[in-house]
């Protein structure tokens, strides 16, 4: 305790003498951290909405009675390169892929859908790796359209993917490994309701075949 106001006020000149540098570093360094931090912030949200806005004029050019081409072409690059990590670049890559299928240019599919597979997230590598084998089969790449399928994971693919693969195993004349997988395809079918009288037709095709 101190005896007179003059004895506080030395003391906490004091204190300040010998403390004040930490205390105003302190609250200089505070400030800098949260300035920073609302900058980042304020800096990520601006980045995630221009590229929000970036994938949707994509959209509208792609959806244009007219689409531009060179524009089409500068705005897939863009969203690959400056907004890759916010997995617009992905789904560029996917509408690029499509734009050169429709077109009937199915070598140019491929490179689009490589950078897709190489850029995505797994939950979405599936998807990817099934298109490509799509491509790769509609290439005659049958080889490839089977390393392409046996690489995907997970199960919600597999009624799709083991018909796709009973299709290329009969393209390379093996019918017996291709009644096996559009037997698996069937079953799966029938476990998950869902009517694809194709599966059974391609079975029944194999057997008139035999």
């Amino acid at each position: 305790m101190y005896e007179t106001d003059q004895e506080q006020i030395e003391a906490i000149k004091g204190w300040w003498n010998k403390n004040g540098n930490w205390v105003i570093g302190g609250c200089l360094a505070f400030i800098v951290s949260y300035i920073g931090l609302y900058m980042y912030q304020d800096s990520a949200q601006t980045h995630r909405v221009a590229g929000s806005k970036a994938y949707e004029q994509l959209l509208v050019n792609l959806t244009s009675e007219t689409p531009d081409s060179e524009a089409l072409t500068a705005q897939i690059e863009l969203l690959k390169g400056e907004y890759k990590d916010l997995g617009y670049g992905v789904m560029a890559a996917l509408q690029e892929a499509k734009v050169a299928v429709d077109a009937g240019k199915l070598e140019s599919a491929l490179p689009a859908l490589d950078w897709a597979a190489k850029n995505a997230e797994a939950e979405l590598l599936t998807v990817i790796l099934y298109r490509k084998a799509v491509v790769q089969y509609a290439l005659d790449d049958l080889d490839g359209a089977l390393t392409s399928l046996n690489a995907m994971s997970g199960t919600g693919h597999q009624t799709l993917s083991f018909e796709l693969k009973g299709d290329i195993l009969l393209a390379q004349g093996k019918p017996d490994e291709a009644r096996k997988a559009y037997k698996a395809a069937l079953d799966l079918s029938s476990e998950q309701d869902i009517n694809n009288p194709y599966l059974q037709l391609k079975l029944d095709d194999l057997a008139v075949a035999e």
